[in-house]
C-alpha cells in the first residue's frame, strides 16, 4: 500500500498544527510525498503500533492510500479522491525556467521561488524569506531553510533537486 499526505496532513505538518499526538506527527512527517507501508515500517522499526496509527491517520483524513502504480492494480485502494492541489503536490516537478535572469543570484533565487511556489505555495515563511534575499550571504542562509521545508512537505529527493538546480543556476 502506498501512503501519501492529504492537504489536511500537509497543513498539520507545514502549519504546525497540533491536533495529533507526537508519534502520529512523526509518522505523518515520515510519510512525506509518498511511501509504501513496508518502507515506513523499515523507517520506524521501533513503532509497535504503526499499523493502528496509520489506520487512524487514514480514517481522520491526514493520509490517503494510493494504488501501487507498479503493481498494475486497476481499482484504487482508497475512495478518497485527490483535489487538483493534492495532484499538483503529489506530482510536482522542478519548474522549467521561462526566462532566466542574467545575474546568478537572481537566477538561483527565482528557481527556488518557482520550485517552492509549485510545492509549498507562496504563503510560506521560507518563501517570503527567499523573496527578500538581496545578497549571496542571505541566499546561502535561507537556502537550507527552503530545503528543509521542501523535504518535509514533498520529499528529501525533491529538496535535493531544488538545491542542485539553484546551485547550477548560481554558477551559470
Amino acid at each position: 500500500m502506498q501512503l501519501s499526505r492529504t492537504v489536511k496532513g500537509h497543513e498539520e505538518i507545514f502549519n504546525h498544527g497540533h491536533s495529533l499526538r507526537p508519534r502520529q506527527r512523526q509518522i505523518l512527517f515520515s510519510i512525506g510525498n509518498s511511501i509504501s507501508f513496508g518502507e515506513l515500517r523499515d523507517k520506524l522499526p521501533s513503532c509497535a503500533e504503526l499499523e493502528t496509527m496509520v489506520s487512524d491517520l487514514l480514517q481522520s483524513g491526514f493520509v490517503q492510500s494510493q494504488t501501487d502504480r507498479t503493481a498494475g492494480q486497476s481499482a484504487p485502494v482508497s475512495t478518497v479522491s485527490k483535489s487538483p492541489s493534492q495532484e499538483a503536490l503529489a506530482h510536482a516537478t522542478p519548474p522549467v525556467a521561462t526566462s532566466q535572469p542574467a545575474d546568478g543570484l537572481d537566477a538561483g533565487r527565482s528557481y527556488v521561488l518557482e520550485f517552492m511556489a509549485a510545492l509549498v505555495g507562496t504563503k510560506s515563511p521560507a518563501y517570503r524569506q527567499m523573496s527578500e534575499v538581496q545578497d549571496l550571504a542571505g541566499f546561502n542562509a535561507v537556502l537550507p531553510v527552503c530545503r528543509r521545508v521542501i523535504a518535509a512537505v514533498a520529499s528529501p529527493h525533491q529538496a535535493a533537486e531544488m538545491e542542485a538546480g539553484a546551485t547550477k543556476r548560481m554558477a551559470g
